[in-house]
């Protein structure tokens, strides 16, 4: 059994540990206590600071600026349509007579101007014909005047009675023979006069020449392209346009062309009546005026301007809201009780032209549209306007 000393032992060692327990546990309480009262404080203290200031007054309404719808018949697009510049006239030029050449004076690139001559041919065999025809005209001349002198005796000696009628006949209708014959050989020789003006080749207007196909030496056939000359100064546009455009079409307006060089006019001058099989499209034919820094093929773009007959408004694009399946709208500000108010109307989109587009929808005729910052309030909302 165990001994009086360990039981008195024990128990002291006990009761040490319950007492501090019990200290831990006071000590836990008064720090709890003094936090509590703490917490306490503070949040009197907060309520009575909020007591002493006064709370703020309601919010002002949102200024918004707005616009006044103006509703048109009709609204006018730039539809653009790509065409090809191209010399108004182009010509290969050729020669109407066979022969050698023997000059071709210009080259591809450089300017001429009409009556230029830009190529030659061999004129020597037409030359030697006609002083062989010159040389039978004086042989001509020398029989006719004989004849004249023998129609002059003639004449006397019928007068006298000393020449039957038929001389005198005769030595007339020998005269008239030569005479003839003179005409004949003076046409023939007309006619190599042509032919030699026609050995000249020359330009048939002011322009520039764009292919030269012979050179000096050949020998060529009638109508041999010589030289190709595009006509300066003077363009023309053709552009395949749809037939109903092509059909609207005045030949008194003019219409603007966009080029690299800048903008130019335009006028209709020619429209074919046929419809191209493989683009389906008219071909029209356009006079522009153009400056030389505009090279011919260039692609240039024709702007038409045609009204389209929808009743609508014009509208800011900032002022649209995109709604569900592609649906947009507007804020209105309507009047409710005497005041402001923000409504939502439905609109649709027909055209848009830079920062404006054309709409319709459910709004009236004048009303007051937000123009602008219309994230800053929806539709209900009571607003002030700063001006429409």
């Amino acid at each position: 059994m165990p001994s009086q000393d360990t039981e008195d032992s024990t128990k002291k060692s006990a009761s040490g540990s319950s007492l501090k327990r019990f200290i831990r546990s006071a000590a836990t309480a008064v720090v709890a206590a003094g936090f509590l009262g703490l917490a306490v404080a503070g949040v009197a203290a907060l309520h009575a600071r909020s007591a002493a200031e006064s709370l703020p007054g309601a919010h002002p309404p949102v200024a918004v600026k707005t616009l006044r719808l103006e509703i048109q018949p009709n609204y006018s697009e730039t539809v653009r349509y790509v065409g090809r510049l191209e010399a108004a006239r182009q010509t290969a030029l050729a020669f109407e007579r066979p022969g050698l050449v023997t000059k071709v004076r210009k080259d591809e690139g450089d300017r001429v101007v009409a009556g230029d001559v830009v190529a030659t041919l061999d004129t020597s065999q037409l030359e030697a014909s006609r002083r062989q025809l010159e040389a039978q005209i004086r042989e001509l001349e020398a029989r006719m005047e004989l004849a004249r002198l023998t129609l002059e005796r003639q004449s006397k000696l019928r007068k006298n009675g000393w020449s039957p009628e038929q001389r005198l006949d005769e030595a007339a209708a020998a005269l008239d023979e030569l005479s003839a014959a003179i005409d004949r050989v003076k046409a023939q020789i007309d006619s190599i006069d042509i032919d030699i003006e026609k050995s000249q080749l020359k330009a048939p207007f002011d322009g520039v020449i764009a292919a030269r196909s012979i050179d000096e030496g050949a020998v060529i056939a009638a109508g041999t392209p010589i030289l190709t000359v595009l006509e300066a100064g003077h363009r023309q546009l053709r552009v395949g346009l749809p037939p109903y455009v092509a059909a609207a079409l005045e030949n008194t307006e003019t219409y603007q062309v966009e080029t690299r060089a800048g903008p130019v006019v335009a006028r209709l001058y020619a429209s074919r009546p046929d419809l191209q099989s493989a683009t389906r499209t008219v071909t029209a034919l356009f006079d522009v005026k153009t400056g030389d820094a505009t090279p011919f093929g260039e692609i240039v773009t024709l702007m038409i301007e045609r009204k389209i007959d929808e009743r609508g408004a014009w509208v800011p694009l900032v002022a649209l809201q995109e709604g569900d399946r592609g649906l947009w709208s507007l804020l209105t500000v309507d009047e409710e009780d005497g005041k402001p108010i923000v409504r939502r109307e439905a609109a649709e989109v027909l055209h848009v032209d830079g920062a404006h587009a054309y709409v319709r929808g459910t709004f009236k005729p004048g009303a007051s549209v937000i123009a602008n910052g219309t994230n800053r309030v929806v539709p209900g909302q009571r607003v002030a306007l700063l001006g429409s």
